[in-house]
């Protein structure tokens, strides 16, 4: 198991991951009305919802910036871990809605995951897969530490 703990594997996952969520937030961010119709579909935000109070709007303005930011911290290496755990809260979160839409049997048709227009995923069971793989990716980055070059491995490479 000493392969989990290598950096090139730890940096592709969190690179990975970091590119899903800023990918995620670009058509959000464009079009920030056709997402809250998607949020609102979900019946977790607005008068009615399981939320409360909690305006579509505010969360289809606020989200995919959030989203934004962490792709890009989980890119760069700042606050790696941290914005790997703030991916997994939004992950669960997502599989929370996902799951809350299904039990309910609400047709939710376009998930919102990538795209507001067009056509788009279903919220449904594929759905939840993907966003457990993407929840293991994360808990992997918070959890792992990668192991560093060892200084014999280091040694042998001649300096040029």
């Amino acid at each position: 198991m000493r392969w989990l703990r290598h950096p090139a594997l730890y940096w592709l996952v969190s690179i990975g991951l970091g590119a899903v969520f800023v990918y995620a937030s670009f058509d959000k961010i464009a079009h920030p009305q056709d997402f809250a119709r998607i949020v609102y579909r979900y019946r977790l935000a607005g008068p009615t919802a399981g939320l409360g109070v909690v305006p579509a709007n505010v969360l289809a303005v606020v989200l995919p910036w959030i989203e934004g930011v962490t792709g890009v911290l989980l890119i760069t290496g700042l606050w790696r871990r941290e914005a790997a755990a703030l991916a997994g809260g939004m992950l669960v979160t997502f599989l929370a809605a996902v799951s809350y839409v299904l039990w309910q049997g609400i047709d939710v048709a376009h998930c919102g995951c990538f795209t507001v227009g067009g056509e788009g995923r279903g919220a449904g069971w594929t759905l939840i897969a993907s966003d457990l793989g993407l929840l293991l990716a994360a808990a992997y980055v918070v959890l792992v530490r990668p192991q560093a070059p060892s200084p014999v491995t280091s040694a042998a490479v001649p300096a040029s």
